[in-house]
């Protein structure tokens, strides 16, 4: 009993660095705007449907919420040297903007949805860029979703689905060009104009019925800020701890005998 209390007290002082040792930082936020003009052609066959039915969203209040995993964008790049840009781009689900109209119903513009994938390789990315010529300046973030099918065309006749959101503003509202931001846009402090969009796209083919939804939304309010969490360890941190907890197991003698020899 002796040398079970001196393995537990060792433990309980080496679990909590393991426990908060790595954890993912979630990013989230909400927004609001008007939806503006909708292409509707045959979305009834899509899991789509009910956010297009007859257009009853068009030049509606619209409201949603955004979230990304800051552990699984991959490091930045700048594909424009010339640019004030950071991009993160990654072939996994870690990018989420859902809309949400008056009635409830809701559409997620960056994946996929229920329908299968266009292609092998569909991509969340988020672009976080500081402009500044002299003359005009904005800052902007911009999460957005792409899954082009093949074809030589890919927005003309293949396949695609495409979504995002951009908050932008012509007064510094980013810290630095990194994935953790905290802000606020509102229409009304920037003399009722919008203060970022949203887009929508999509074309395919389900049960032989050719299909295509279009729309765009004008924001008025956006936030961003990061979501409190509670510490959760990574499958590389537990599998750190095993080692040790295995060691003092063994120097207190409770390992079964077949362990020990």
């Amino acid at each position: 009993m002796k040398k079970l209390k001196i393995a537990m007290k060792y433990i309980l002082a080496i679990v909590p660095f393991f426990s908060c040792s790595a954890f993912a930082l979630i990013m989230e936020g909400t927004f609001s705007g008007t939806a503006g003009q909708f292409i509707n052609e045959n979305m009834h066959v899509t899991p789509d449907a009910e956010f297009f039915h007859e257009n009853q969203n068009e030049y509606q209040p619209v409201t949603g919420n955004f979230w990304y995993d800051t552990d699984l964008s991959g490091p930045a790049y700048n594909d424009v040297p010339s640019l004030d840009l950071a991009v993160y781009s990654q072939e996994r689900d870690w990018v989420h903007v859902t809309l949400v109209d008056s009635r409830g119903e809701s559409l997620e513009i960056t994946s996929g949805g229920e329908l299968p994938n266009n292609s092998k390789n569909p991509k969340d990315s988020i672009h976080i860029q500081r402009y500044d010529d002299g003359s005009t300046f904005y800052d902007s973030l911009s999460l957005s979703y792409s899954d082009f099918g093949p074809s030589p065309q890919p927005r003309v006749s293949g396949p695609f689905r495409s979504g995002g959101l951009r908050a932008a503003s012509d007064t510094p509202i980013l810290e630095g060009r990194g994935l953790i931001q905290s802000f606020e846009l509102s229409s009304e402090l920037n003399n009722n104009e919008p203060i970022g969009s949203i887009y929508f796209e999509t074309r395919g083919l389900l049960d032989g019925i050719n299909y295509r939804g279009d729309f765009r939304v004008q924001l008025n309010k956006f936030e961003i800020h990061a979501r409190d969490s509670v510490s959760v360890p990574e499958p590389s941190s537990l599998l750190l701890l095993l080692g040790p907890l295995a060691f003092l197991f063994w120097r207190a003698g409770l390992l079964p005998a077949r362990l020990r020899a």
